[in-house]
């Protein structure tokens, strides 16, 4: 019995020993997972994705219609005239002008890397929303998690007319920070311009009268 009690208290001490701790943190920091951890089984990071749920009451952004492409293997099955050759702009170009790809330059190959490219929800896609943030978002952005893999990437245009219905608090801030600056400017640029004229010509009658 006490061979046994001692067995279970070594093991219990590599466990909890700083190497044990080190590994758990580095698996926790670099965004990669085991296995089990990324699965498919757990609904709460379903629930992460934008439009999951009634978020800034019913203003946040909504959940984009699932197509049945999005769980298959190959997105791109039964697309008429679709080629591998194929460039992602020629059908998908409003997607190319988010953030991703405006200001850093990232391809869609990056993240849709699998060939062929399979729908974002298909069981074992690196995309599907229960692992993309330890198999794609971590590789830019180190310890990414569920939550933080729920960004909407594909953002639509904040001043468009279709921000208004897939992300109605966005359009409406914008439209309201664009007027307020524009009131802004349209009042006191000319205010300032009248103002430095009232002391032009106030300093040069002054210079006349000395």
């Amino acid at each position: 019995m006490r061979i046994g009690h001692t067995i279970i208290c070594l093991l219990g001490v590599m466990l909890l020993s700083p190497t044990g701790v080190a590994a758990d943190k580095e698996v926790a920091t670099t965004g990669y997972f085991r296995d089990q951890d990324t699965l498919p089984g757990s609904y709460r990071f379903y629930q992460q994705l934008p439009g999951g749920e009634a978020t800034l009451w019913g203003m946040g952004p909504s959940r984009p219609k699932l197509s049945r492409s999005s769980f298959q293997v190959d997105a791109h099955q039964g697309v008429a005239d679709y080629s591998p050759r194929s460039r992602c702009q020629t059908c998908h170009q409003p997607q190319t002008k988010d953030l991703h790809g405006l200001r850093m330059g990232i391809a869609c190959v990056q993240c849709h890397r699998s060939q062929p490219v399979a729908g974002v929800f298909q069981y074992f896609s690196p995309l599907n929303p229960i692992r993309r943030h330890a198999y794609v978002c971590a590789k830019c952005h180190e310890g990414a998690t569920p939550s933080f893999a729920s960004y909407m990437v594909h953002e639509p245009n904040p001043v468009a007319a279709e921000a208004r219905e897939s992300f109605p608090v966005l359009y409406y801030a914008v439209w309201f920070m664009l007027i307020l600056a524009g009131g802004v400017f349209a009042i006191f640029l000319p205010y300032t311009v009248f103002w430095w004229l009232r002391e032009f010509f106030a300093k040069l009658g002054g210079a006349k009268n000395g």
